[in-house]
């Protein structure tokens, strides 16, 4: 027979590897799910290299971040898609001759204004003419490199430098972003449908992403990683408000055109458009889904 004090060493025993079980569980599950949401978050911060014309003075090439690795990624960069859909019945309008002005400047080269949105699908076969920037991270079009070159050259000398966080994006790889985080809200206990709206209240749909056409940029200023609304606090982000224009770029989604855009406000995004388009959108106050409107109307 086994006696009672046997029989309670035994269930102490037991219990101990079960409770030990348990715990070495939870843990496992504490760092999967740390180590997916750092993997989600981890984004494709490149650091320019001197061929896009940055410098930090008029002597000196831009050297990498000081604290990105040899990837080029930054540990502890924050980034938000910030794309919020926003609803609104609200119709801006356009005289006749803003309409005549907008057609003439889209259709002597309407894929500069390439109009991307939620409603709006970029063209599967839409050619990029793709090339590469910062020492082979990131890739641009090539209609833009040279304005970018100019501009980024320009805003070193006046004393300022960015980092530029994202540009072109594929079509998978923004799929593979939708997936992302519509698998991470799932975990969370949200269905499918529930995910998925949830999800592209922040992140485009795969063919609707300007990122794309590799004519829009994400340009964060140096000593600033978060992709929010401090940018806009920022002298560099406020020089090129100021500047972007001379050189074809215009802020994409600006804070009082929400309702026009559908997209929250973001200091960071910008968008080529080409030098006469971005000179004139500016002088009007036209967002890009205004210009294109009023080409269409012209």
């Amino acid at each position: 027979m086994v006696s009672e004090g046997l029989r309670k060493k035994r269930r102490k025993r037991k219990t101990g590897k079960i409770c030990g079980e348990v715990v070495r569980i939870l843990l496992v599950s504490v760092l999967m799910t740390g180590l997916l949401t750092f993997v989600r978050q981890k984004k494709e911060l490149a650091v320019p290299a001197e061929e896009c014309g940055m410098y930090l003075s008029e002597k000196k090439e831009i050297a990498d971040h000081p604290a990105a690795d040899e990837n080029g990624n930054v540990p502890g960069l924050t980034q938000n898609q910030g794309t919020e859909t926003v609803t609104s019945d609200k119709k801006e309008t356009v005289s006749k001759e803003v309409c005549e002005a907008c057609r003439k400047i889209y259709e002597k080269n309407p894929k500069l204004c390439v109009l991307v949105n939620k409603e709006v699908e970029l063209d599967p076969s839409f050619d990029s003419h793709l090339r590469s920037i910062c020492r082979g991270r990131l890739e641009v079009s090539d209609w833009m490199y040279q304005d970018l070159t100019d501009m980024l050259h320009a805003a070193g000398e006046a004393g300022y430098d960015y980092w530029i966080a994202s540009a072109y994006r594929s079509r998978a790889r923004q799929q593979e972003l939708v997936d992302e985080d519509v698998a991470a809200l799932m975990r969370q206990g949200k269905n499918r449908r529930e995910a998925l709206e949830e999800t592209l209240k922040e992140t485009m749909p795969a063919g609707h992403s300007e990122h794309e056409t590799g004519l829009a940029l994400d340009i964060l200023c140096s000593g600033n990683a978060d992709m929010d609304a401090s940018q806009a606090e920022e002298p560099a982000n406020r020089w090129l408000l100021s500047h972007c224009s001379e050189y074809g770029f215009i802020l994409r989604y600006p804070r009082d055109k929400v309702s026009v855009t559908g997209i929250a406000w973001e200091p960071w995004h910008f968008r080529y458009v080409g030098k006469e388009a971005a000179k004139y959108m500016a002088e009007q106050g036209l967002t890009l889904e205004e210009f294109c409107g009023a080409a269409a109307r012209g």
